[in-house]
């Protein structure tokens, strides 16, 4: 008799635990370095409110063994294994699997896909999903268990009871939990007079009842799969709830540079709150206000993070971007031992975080701790530093070991609108970099000038969290009105839903379905209105979004004395990285990895690249990501330099 994995529906609560279990043990019992290798032998599938996992049977009869061609599956051990050296791709298998249970998968070469199946684990002691499910809804039957269920289901059948038991197992009293209860949000009247932060931050009894409901479904969890950093979520947690707060502090420092501010203004709802098992039932838990009040908690306790043992380093790494990206990079280096020297355009760290975020969102003090933080660390920051103007980029590459490029994408899309040059047209980034620096009560840089919105009427054209910013920004600055005209509809909106939320209460109105025609103008060639069109949902494209269509004679004027576009964001131009051949693509961005080189390389040994400028305009959290490999790589790099190389660069 084969062994097999069986699934009891009632205490299946749909945590995908047993998913990240396979993955993780087929992986060394780590993450996967790519989210494509997230493929887990175990499927997790949900029909409305009720979910069941589903794994290969191991058939008696296995029409998988018959319809192999090559031999790729066979017996063994009591189940059916599978030789993926010898798969040769001819799906033969996942035809003949009566249950799904078989599906194709990429290896190395992307465009050669091989065959997948639970192998029961045969290379560790049991089935990881089965020691790690929560409620023990997965069983591995073997003999004597499959024997076991048949003499009770004989019992039932005689005694004439057919009805299942209707006591609660242990997955309803798992999932026994209260309310979800989120930060304190200050009321729209009051916050919209002022830029301070407008979620207060938990209370130690509010943050500690929000810990206990947490679940702790594994260690590694679908929680902080989801989270970019893979966090220790469920771990930070506890520690939350058994009032160890140092220890929390230090775990989440682990594995994340900026975990406070990481807390405040990552989508948390999209990432690891949008992966909690409670999401769907009475709420998730509210894992960005709970990683704040770890931080913010530690902090005011007189915590700083302990660096570790480190022996310095005779190297050197110039950074260049003190964004999230740069700092990621930095930070990781400095607890190597190596020198990391940070050079940045704006007067203060952070990057976008500082000057792209507006104050009521991300208070600015937090990153002024940061830099107090990172400089003991010793990390020396160059700051109203542009590369190019201040420093020769040819200089870092003759003082420097390697070089990373954390330079962001401060490109502006354009509306491709006639008369976007008129006074009144302004950019969503100057816009906010011009507010934050007067908030910070920074000079004016012309670069970025101020822009006064006081009494007038304000359009923002586009629907992402920038536009949410600008928008909620100008209400701020006492515009008279402030409209959000968006192509698509309110579910299609890019941004978070709990930003469109605030912006709405505080009053912005918003247009949907709208699409920009033509910049109005009076008579002195100033911006007095936006003539749009209505709009609605095409056929869906390439990327499974409805194009919107305009509606023939929908036209108006919306009245507007400030036109604020923010419509995203592209790479700018960086000449001083033609003369060493650093490669971009058709769009711009850096070019990395690929061939031999490292996943952040660049096709200038010693130039490392990551986040924005890489991959496009993302999230904070990606571009940390981002930097903390990019410094993962440098270090790989310095260690495997061959010596004649590193002579060389040391006499440039």
């Amino acid at each position: 008799m084969n062994k097999f994995i069986v699934t009891d529906p009632q205490e299946c609560i749909g945590c995908h635990v047993c998913e990240v279990a396979c993955v993780v043990a087929h992986n060394n019992h780590l993450w996967p370095e790519e989210r494509s290798a997230f493929i887990p032998r175990i499927q997790v599938i949900f029909q409305e409110k009720s979910s069941v996992a589903v794994t290969c049977r191991h058939c008696n009869d296995a029409p998988c063994v018959e319809s192999c061609p090559v031999d790729a599956l066979h017996f063994g051990e009591r189940s059916i294994q599978l030789d993926e050296q010898r798969c040769i791709g001819c799906k033969n298998c996942l035809v003949a699997c009566p249950f799904g249970a078989i599906e194709m998968v990429s290896r190395q070469d992307p465009a050669v896909a091989i065959a997948q199946k639970c192998d029961l684990c045969s290379h560790q002691a049991s089935p990881a999903c089965v020691a790690s499910c929560p409620t023990q809804a997965l069983q591995l039957l073997d003999d004597a268990a499959l024997e076991a269920l048949r003499h009770q289901r004989q019992r039932t059948a005689a005694a004439g009871v057919y009805q299942k038991n209707a006591a609660p197992g242990l997955a309803a009293r798992l999932l026994d939990k209260p309310e979800r209860q989120g930060a304190i949000k200050i009321a729209a009247a009051q916050r919209k007079t002022h830029f301070q932060e407008i979620y207060q931050g938990l209370e130690a009894d509010r943050a500690g009842n929000e810990s206990r409901r947490c679940l702790y479904c594994a260690q590694k969890a679908w929680c902080n799969w989801a989270c970019p950093l893979h966090n220790a979520i469920p771990d930070f947690i506890r520690l939350v709830n058994q009032g160890h707060i140092l220890e929390a502090a230090e775990l989440c420092h682990q594995t994340s540079t900026l975990p406070e501010i990481c807390g405040r203004v990552c989508p948390q709802d999209r990432l690891c709150e949008g992966a909690c098992t409670l999401k769907s039932r009475n709420g998730a838990v509210t894992i960005g206000n709970l990683e704040r009040y770890i931080t913010d908690t530690a902090f005011e306790m007189g915590w700083r993070p302990a660096i570790g043992a480190m022996t310095p380093r005779t190297e050197k790494v110039a950074i260049i971007g003190a964004g999230p990206a740069g700092l990621g990079c930095a930070d990781i280096l400095a607890r190597a031992g190596i020198q990391a020297d940070v050079f940045d355009r704006h007067p203060e760290i952070g990057g976008l975080l500082t000057f792209g975020i507006p104050p009521f969102k991300l208070d600015k003090q937090l990153m002024a701790r940061r830099r107090d933080i990172f400089s003991a660390m010793g990390i020396r920051f160059h700051l109203n530093c542009e590369i190019g103007r201040d420093v020769h980029f040819s200089e870092l590459m003759a003082k420097y070991d390697a070089i990373f490029l954390g330079t962001g994408t401060y490109g502006l899309l354009q509306a491709g609108l006639a008369h976007e040059d008129a006074p009144g047209v302004v950019q969503a980034l100057p816009f906010l970099i011009a507010s934050t620096r007067r908030v910070m009560e920074l000079e004016e840089d012309p670069r970025n000038p101020w822009v006064n919105v006081k009494g007038k009427n304000v359009v923002v054209l586009g629907g992402g969290d920038t536009a949410m910013d600008c928008l909620r920004t100008a209400i701020r600055r006492e515009a008279a009105s402030v409209t959000c005209a968006y192509r698509r509809d309110e579910a299609s909106m890019p941004g978070s839903k709990k930003e469109v939320i605030n912006a709405r209460e505080e009053g912005v109105e918003f247009l949907f379905n709208v699409q920009p025609q033509q910049i109005q103008r009076d008579r002195k060639g100033r911006v007095n209105g936006i003539k749009l069109i209505r709009t609605v949902p095409g056929e869906p494209g390439p990327d499974g979004r409805r194009k919107p269509q305009p509606v023939k004679g929908s036209e108006f004027v919306q009245p507007a004395d400030v036109l604020i576009m923010a419509l995203g964001f592209r790479p700018h131009a960086m000449p001083w990285l033609d003369q060493y051949d650093i490669k971009l693509d058709n769009w711009g961005l850096i070019k990395t990895g690929g061939g031999e080189r490292l996943a952040t390389q660049t096709s200038q040994r010693k130039v490392f690249a990551g986040g924005d400028a890489v991959h496009g305009a993302d999230l904070v959290v990606t571009a940390m990501v981002a930097g903390r490999q990019a410094a993962r790589d440098i270090l790989t790099m310095l260690e495997h330099q061959p010596a004649q190389l590193k002579a060389m660069q040391e006499a440039l």
